[in-house]
């Protein structure tokens, strides 16, 4: 259970700085493909996909973070390209992901790679695999 809710938290933190290029990408409704996969977990969770109205005020849905501090270790934007490293604490754990999205036009792909240390488990390192398509303007 820990480690799908983990899973869960991870791909919604690459999705929160994959999203953050406001230079690069098309404010407007997204449908946003994201797959992960760990190292060590028998069965792996299925991608998952949704339609989310990306806009400069409302990247992700606020309760990405809601029991975790996070911080920007590092953020950089180089034309179409963003990389990124996030540093989220909780009460007994320490996620850390480092990711980088490319923006063309009206996609976008990237990976990141999250490493999860929780209170009395072992090390675990998640692999999301991100893509997204741009679909039209947001529904008022």
């Amino acid at each position: 259970m820990l480690a799908k809710k983990i899973t869960v938290f991870a791909v919604l933190i690459s999705l929160v700085w994959a999203t953050g290029a406001f230079a690069e990408i098309k404010e407007g409704l997204w449908e946003i493909t994201t797959k992960a996969e760990m190292k060590g977990v028998p069965v792996q969770m299925p991608a998952t996909t949704v339609k989310q109205c990306i806009t400069k005020d409302k990247a992700v849905p606020k309760s990405a973070s809601d029991n975790y501090e996070c911080k920007t270790k590092s953020y950089k934007v180089s034309g179409d390209t963003v990389t990124y490293s996030v540093e989220c604490r909780g009460k007994e754990d320490l996620i850390i992901t480092e990711g980088k999205t490319t923006y063309k036009g009206n996609t976008f792909d990237g990976t990141s790679t999250t490493k999860i240390k929780a209170k009395g488990q072992p090390e675990m390192q998640l692999t999301n695999k991100i893509s997204g398509k741009y679909i039209g303007p947001c529904k008022k």
